[in-house]
């Protein structure tokens, strides 16, 4: 596990930290989900592109002594154009400011692909779990009867379970073929209307209201856009590559999350 401090203090620091580790796994980044003020903006940026070119350099100092194998590096479908359908190989890329924290988080690890390793690029969607997250946020007041849809409801919601993560995470670890860019999220998109149906239906708890755009937008500002828009992303290449998915529908996750209560820590459920 590498620490905030390994990383306040420097490259040289990450590189002994990293020193005979064979996987990377790169997830760090502060919530977009605030105001996008010019400070959160930059909080935003920098929790995701410098910590991720510190990592490079750090990979860097430790050659030729010792290369990981596997390097697998976060991002965000918030990359793909709102509104539209994508897989891995869709051109049709966003320009709002997702979109570009997107871009320039992929491009800071540009200078590994000119070394002898695995470089795993993972497009994350909204991960369901009730130990963090949104899905934590929204229980509450999904339980005491006040949840309701976002504006239409109508908008993409592509999710994966968080367990469905885990496992795709360990999948690009022991898939020795397995390089390139990878949409984390489940088989079958939802969107925001079924999941607040399926949420509510597992609770047994009415959601007659709704949540207008413009209440967003006092609270969020721009950031509401995430709340109202989306994309239908599909994992193409996690399929293809013969992933299966434990949790592949928004029914199937609620249910799961809801009626356990808790995550699966069990080893036994990763196969």
């Amino acid at each position: 596990m590498i620490s905030r401090h390994d990383f306040a203090d420097g490259s040289n620091q990450l590189a002994k930290v990293i020193k005979s580790a064979d996987v990377i796994v790169n997830l760090a980044g502060a919530s977009v989900l605030q105001r996008w003020s010019e400070k959160n903006k930059k909080e935003i940026i920098t929790s995701r592109v410098n910590t991720t070119k510190l990592l490079v350099k750090a990979v860097q100092q430790n050659l030729p002594d010792h290369c990981p194998q596997v390097f697998i590096s976060a991002s965000a479908i918030g990359i793909y154009e709102s509104n539209k359908s994508h897989d891995e190989y869709s051109n049709e890329l966003g320009s709002d400011f997702l979109a570009s924290v997107c871009k320039e988080w992929e491009s800071a690890t540009t200078e590994l692909e000119q070394i002898d390793l695995r470089l795993c690029t993972i497009r994350i969607g909204i991960v369901l779990g009730t130990k963090g997250g949104s899905l934590k946020k929204m229980l509450p007041i999904f339980e005491s009867g006040l949840g309701g849809k976002i504006s239409t409801g109508n908008q993409a919601f592509s999710f994966i379970h968080c367990l469905d993560f885990c496992r795709a995470i360990r999948h690009l670890i022991m898939s020795h073929k397995s390089e390139g860019v990878y949409n984390f999220v489940s088989p079958e998109p939802s969107t925001n209307y079924l999941f607040t149906k399926a949420l509510s239906e597992n609770l047994h708890r009415p959601a007659f209201f709704t949540i207008p755009e413009f209440a967003l937008k006092i609270v969020y500002g721009q950031a509401s856009t995430m709340l109202t828009t989306g994309a239908r992303v599909l994992p193409k290449r996690l399929l293809d590559e013969g992933f299966w998915f434990q949790f592949p529908d928004i029914s199937s996750a609620i249910a799961d999350l809801v009626n356990k209560g808790e995550l699966i820590s069990s080893v036994k459920t990763l196969d």
